[in-house]
């Protein structure tokens, strides 16, 4: 028996798309798995949508009845995406259109890894630089926003022309931008300043989201200066958003 247990196996679970667990046994017992919900109807999955990982079941070790069942996950242990079933995962209500871009601004980072995979010999999709963000995000913005409006214009830090976004029915302007040396804070907040500018002068314009894409960590303690640059303005309300 001690060697039994020193060789457990990490099962897959077969789940719902609304979260009722079929199985997290489906490789032992694949008789189990069921290709619909005999709850519900809905369509079931053993695995992450987005990077393709089995989603984790019981540990079994052969001789033994695993005890209890196990929980479905809320995200996917491998890429952090959200499955179906998890509130987490779910869309912030409609009124709360902030909550809504700062999750997908700050889970961007995921899903530009995501990108870089691609099937065959297939070039990977590379966020090289501002314009590629931009790109991005103009593709990203419509998924939760019906109104999304390109803003163009050349700020005196930059010799050509930015793209930024107005997401008008909601009083809300995004400006995006990439950390690119280890000595950029200063040059960011006087960035942050000169669109605060450019902005106040609009208004219909409430709140000015500035994301900043540090996949290289340059900037030290991001969550210090997220707060130290996230503050009311004369006429507006700026909010910064860090990640990489």
């Amino acid at each position: 028996m001690p060697d039994l247990i020193d060789n457990p196996l990490q099962d897959v679970m077969q789940v719902c798309r609304n979260g009722h667990l079929i199985t997290d046994l489906l490789h032992t017992y694949p008789d189990r798995g069921l290709s619909h919900c005999d709850r519900c109807g809905a369509m079931t999955l053993d695995r992450c949508a987005t990077c393709g990982m089995e989603i984790p079941g019981a540990v079994h070790v052969p001789g033994l009845v695993p005890v209890g069942r196990s929980q479905p996950p809320e995200f996917c242990a491998s890429c952090g995406a959200p499955f179906p079933w998890g509130k987490k995962g779910e869309l912030a209500p409609a009124s709360d259109p902030m909550a809504n871009l700062e999750r997908l601004l700050r889970r961007l980072p995921l899903v530009i890894r995501q990108l870089r995979s691609r099937h065959g010999n297939r070039p990977a999709f590379q966020v090289a630089d501002e314009r590629d963000l931009e790109d991005l995000l103009r593709c990203l913005l419509p998924v939760y926003f019906d109104d999304v409006r390109p803003e163009s214009r050349t700020p005196s830090y930059d010799s050509g022309t930015r793209t930024d976004f107005r997401l008008k029915a909601h009083g809300i302007a995004l400006t995006s931008k990439r950390a690119s040396s280890r000595n950029h804070e200063k040059q960011l907040g006087e960035q942050f300043q000169e669109d605060v500018s450019y902005y106040e002068r609009e208004s219909s314009c409430k709140v000015l989201v500035g994301f900043v894409h540090d996949p290289e960590r340059f900037l030290h303690e991001p969550d210090m200066l997220e707060a130290m640059w996230s503050k009311p303005q004369e006429r507006l309300e700026l909010r910064c958003v860090i990640a990489g």
